[in-house]
């Protein structure tokens, strides 16, 4: 009876769609809408001490060893209000802030505000540093956030210059202060590193050699001028982070590194345990660091690539900083090289040191654009705070009748950028077809507060649907950006409009959504039905494999993969 009674509502609705076809039921139809939901909504809550801290959340934990490897599905800068669609084979949350991770089940995320832990006695001079100053390195000058640096300013060379700025006033001498701050990720994987400094001739920058340069480590708790063997066989590090950390005090030890005459620089040398047996050694000075032959560097986060011909490129940077009542320079070290392009990261935060100096005002040679940058200059924080949603969308374009419910008749992939914290409420969305499996001529795009916004047309043929093709690209990545919310449509020959809330039975939706957790795991690519093969033939949809309700992760496990398409 109650089937009966739906499907005379059904017969209503497709009458009224005669007259208007662009009727979204998601308020009549929610109750079903939500069984076949493949996402769990959450709530998202953040403060912190200071606000404005930078904060990522991975439905994985988004390290391999030191580096970050995955891409967030959600940034943003405290306070954090907001809401997350979870894909439902996600177990746990993980959360990265301040160069440190956490998990959690998932479910509502609440993070209060915890006052930072103050400086506890070293061996050597305690410095105390305030959480404004900690909040801007970790938030906006090396966040824990994969290429910090892009670009042409990876050539540059920062070293601090002891000389005059126009601020500064004439002056002979400079006092300097080095401070550890913390070493980003490293920790996540038991990772350390080992820091030197050294001082050259600000006149021989461009063709510098080891020999040029004059280094300094610690010897008995004091700062002294060392041979480079020294620094080559590992030896009187002034910081070794290992023993930073070794007893979890959050303190941030100084020493004062001594009083520089005008007209030389200083720069610093690092080592992380990780990479002794590839050379090791990484240089703030780029001309002491092995040359680049020819390499493309792919950026994590657009996939966009900078191509690198026999080029020096620096492996760690100095940016001077403001902040309320500091003035001084961030050191910030990569342990990595460009090449590494399965470790290399490229957040220059795997050791971090606060600069002081006497003039404060001494600052780094050249300026780069750290943290929030790119190409294009630094970044409102709008369109950093960003959720990313990547997945499939599979069609039936039968609507308002009933289909094969193979879910093939257009298979499109996407990729949602929603800057929730943007006061016009952007989305980035990217699309692109995978598949086709009809006889009619459908549009796919979505709708927004103007109606229906077309991405790809013509979607028609049978392309990547049946087991003796192989796969063939069918489409170019199509990118548009939309305002307020949005919703998926696939518009078919009928000019009936079909959305996620469109339903023709009781069993089957129109419409699939199928959530990428992790879109660059080799281990799964999620396969459609073949042409003609229904959804449950080739998953365990309608029910379990024991016979209870479906899997909350029933699109990773098929009934029988020989009816599948996969790329």
């Amino acid at each position: 009876m109650y089937i009966s009674r739906l499907a005379f509502v059904l017969a209503a609705l497709s009458a009224a769609s005669c007259i208007d076809k662009d009727v979204d039921n998601t308020e009549f139809y929610e109750k079903y809408a939500r069984g076949f939901d493949n996402r769990t909504t959450v709530a998202v809550n953040i403060a912190s001490e200071v606000a404005g801290e930078y904060y990522a959340v991975y439905f994985g934990n988004p390290y391999d060893g030191e580096s970050l490897v995955k891409q967030p599905a959600l940034t943003g800068f405290t306070p954090v209000s907001t809401t997350l669609d979870v894909p439902k084979d996600v177990e746990r949350l993980y959360v990265v802030a301040q160069g440190e991770m956490k998990s959690y089940e998932v479910g509502n995320l609440s993070i209060s505000a915890a006052a930072r832990p103050g400086p506890q006695t070293r061996a050597a001079d305690v410095n105390p540093v305030s959480a404004r100053v900690m909040t801007a390195v970790n938030s906006i000058y090396f966040p824990e956030k994969t290429n910090n640096v892009r670009g042409d300013d990876l050539f540059k060379c920062t070293d601090l210059v002891i000389d005059r700025t126009p601020s500064s006033g004439d002056f002979d001498e400079a006092e300097i202060w080095l401070t550890f701050l913390g070493d980003g990720g490293c920790r996540q994987s038991q990772l350390f590193g080992k820091l030197w400094f050294y001082t050259y001739p600000s006149s021989k920058q461009d063709g510098l050699t080891p020999g040029d340069c004059t280094f300094y480590g610690v010897k008995n708790g004091e700062v002294v001028a060392i041979p480079y063997s020294e620094v080559r066989a590992q030896r009187s590090w002034v910081f070794y982070t290992r023993e930073e950390f070794s007893s979890n005090i959050a303190s941030y030890k100084r020493y004062k590194l001594g009083v520089f005459p005008k007209g030389l620089n200083l720069g610093f040398v690092y080592i992380g345990n990780s990479t002794v047996s590839n050379g090791g050694f990484r240089f703030t000075t780029p001309r002491l660091n092995e040359r680049v032959q020819d390499y493309t560097l792919t950026y994590q986060a657009d996939k966009k690539t900078f191509r690198i011909v026999d080029r020096h490129l620096a492996n760690g940077y100095i940016c001077h900083v403001t902040e309320g009542d500091f003035q001084g320079n961030i050191l910030g070290m990569e342990n990595r090289v460009v090449t590494e392009s399965a470790k290399y990261d490229g957040d220059y935060n795997d050791i971090l040191c606060m600069i002081e100096s006497n003039p404060r005002t001494i600052a780094p040679g050249e300026e780069v654009e750290i943290g929030n940058s790119g190409n294009s200059g630094n970044k409102d924080p709008e369109e950093i705070a960003c959720k990313t949603s990547v997945g499939l969308y599979l069609f039936e374009d039968n609507y308002p009748y009933r289909g094969d419910f193979d879910f093939n008749d257009a298979v499109v992939q996407y990729e949602i950028r929603d800057y929730y914290q943007s006061k016009n409420r952007a989305k980035q969305i990217t699309v692109q077809l995978m598949a086709t499996g009809s006889h009619m001529s459908n549009s796919f795009g979505f709708r927004d507060s103007k109606g229906f916004q077309p991405f790809l047309s013509g979607l028609k043929g049978y392309r990547n649907v049946y087991a003796a093709q192989a796969f063939e690209p069918v489409g170019e990545p199509v990118v548009q950006t939309l305002y307020g919310d949005v919703v998926p449509c696939l518009k078919n020959e009928s000019e009936y409009y079909i959305y996620p809330s469109s339903f023709n039975t009781t069993e089957y939706p129109s419409v699939l959504d199928i959530p990428l957790s992790d879109p660059d795991d080799a281990s799964w690519k999620f396969e459609w039905p073949q042409e003609m093969q229904s959804i449950d033939d080739c998953y365990w949809f309608l029910k379990s494999a024991s016979g209870g309700s479906r899997e909350k992760d029933w699109y990773k496990r098929p009934k029988d993969a020989a009816l599948l398409f996969g790329r």
